[in-house]
């Protein structure tokens, strides 16, 4: 028999959607009957998730910590500092959900430390291990050809033609997302970003030969 869905997954994931459609609607000015065109914090926050637990599968991260914080680190995003308040607010809702008590000053920690796309070169892995899980699925989800396709669906390239478009995610992949990779904390984590920016790269390289013709 399937163990009965903790209630705090559910809760956690609810106010992750709440807090994305309102991230969303603020920054497109849309009324509360205008539908949304494209969720990207929806879209990344379950991709988190989802690479999160991957991570702590290969890692022997405590699932619990990793998925709750997973859910809950970008429900203050386009705030100042948000993770530091999303991490307090994030503390204050599991203390009042059936998540395990001892094991909110983790999740609460991994939400303070998650952001930035890179860490100082040779700095040693984030610890405790679910900080460093929460990090590297974080900037997994930066990585790879969806991203790609994430990226452009956002209104920075708006008035840009598309060769400007494949140049401007070119500088990003080699200023900024190279330093992405190197900067992983666990073994899986820093395999799967070279796999995905070797990805990425060849994409790119693609759409500008056929530029060329």
């Amino acid at each position: 028999m399937n163990e009965k869905e903790p209630a705090w997954r559910a809760q956690c994931r609810m106010l992750a959607q709440e807090r994305a459609e309102k991230e969303v609607r603020a920054a497109l000015n849309l009324r509360p009957e205008e539908p949304i065109p494209f969720n990207y914090r929806w879209e990344h926050v379950q991709r988190v998730v989802q690479v999160a637990l991957w991570l702590a599968e290969r890692t022997d991260a405590d699932r619990e910590v990793v998925e709750a914080a997973a859910w809950l680190h970008d429900i203050r995003k386009g705030e100042p500092n948000h993770d530091t308040i999303g991490a307090v607010e994030a503390g204050t809702f599991l203390q009042q959900s059936d998540f395990p008590p001892e094991k909110i000053a983790r999740v609460v920690d991994a939400i303070e430390r998650h952001a930035g796309l890179t860490r100082p070169p040779g700095a040693p892995p984030l610890e405790p291990l679910e900080t460093a899980v929460l990090w590297d699925a974080d900037k997994l989800t930066k990585l790879g050809v969806s991203m790609i396709a994430q990226q452009l669906s956002t209104r920075q390239f708006d008035g840009m033609s598309l060769a400007e478009r494949r140049q401007e995610m070119q500088k990003f992949l080699r200023t900024v997302l190279a330093k992405t990779v190197e900067s992983m904390n666990t073994a899986p984590a820093r395999h799967l970003a070279q796999v995905r920016y070797r990805a990425m790269a060849s994409f790119l390289d693609e759409w500008e030969s056929e530029e060329k013709l």
